[in-house]
């Protein structure tokens, strides 16, 4: 848990077509979802009974961060990610994985988790990766169901496919 009494700070941002709700704990990066959002996939459905606190200038370097990588000028995030409140521990490996997932290219679910020791446990990589609190920061876009099917995504598979397009579109352009 965040160490300053389970209060947290966030901001929004609006990069079309979306407004982003961004939330961090003194530790770092803990949420990263849609403000208009209201269902399972909302802040307080990852962090009941947490307090809010609307703090612009402590998100605003995520802020830019995310705007830059929307812009194609960023292909890494450099600000720090609180993991401490997330999963099990495996949960946490398949997340550190999915870190490492290049900018521009995707793996499959499979491919995870044959990855983490030779487990074949598909399941349970997909639910470490639906449980991901941190959209686009930790990139479970990247991670798809097979070659011709992006999956499912928190924010819709076409949203999923169009951060996946997007990454290959400033890819191409850079070649």
């Amino acid at each position: 848990m965040a160490l300053n009494n389970n209060i947290y700070y966030y901001d929004t941002v609006r990069i079309d077509p979306w407004t982003y709700q961004i939330v961090v704990s003194t530790e770092g990066l803990v949420f990263v979802g849609l403000k208009e959002d209201k269902t399972y996939s909302s802040f307080h459905n990852y962090y009941p009974n947490q307090m809010l606190v609307q703090d612009p200038k402590r998100v605003a370097p995520y802020i830019v961060e995310l705007k830059e990588y929307f812009a194609g000028k960023r292909r890494k995030f450099d600000l720090p990610i609180d993991f401490s409140s997330f999963g099990t521990s495996y949960q946490n490996k398949v997340i550190q994985m999915v870190c490492n997932i290049p900018y521009g290219t995707t793996v499959t679910y499979a491919d995870l988790a044959s990855a983490i020791n030779g487990s074949t446990s598909v399941r349970a990589v997909a639910h470490a990766v639906a449980l991901n609190p941190n959209l686009i920061f930790i990139p479970s876009h990247r991670v798809i169901l097979s070659k011709n099917n992006v999956g499912a995504y928190r924010m819709g598979s076409k949203e999923k496919l169009r951060l996946i397009n997007l990454e290959k579109g400033y890819l191409h352009a850079d070649s």
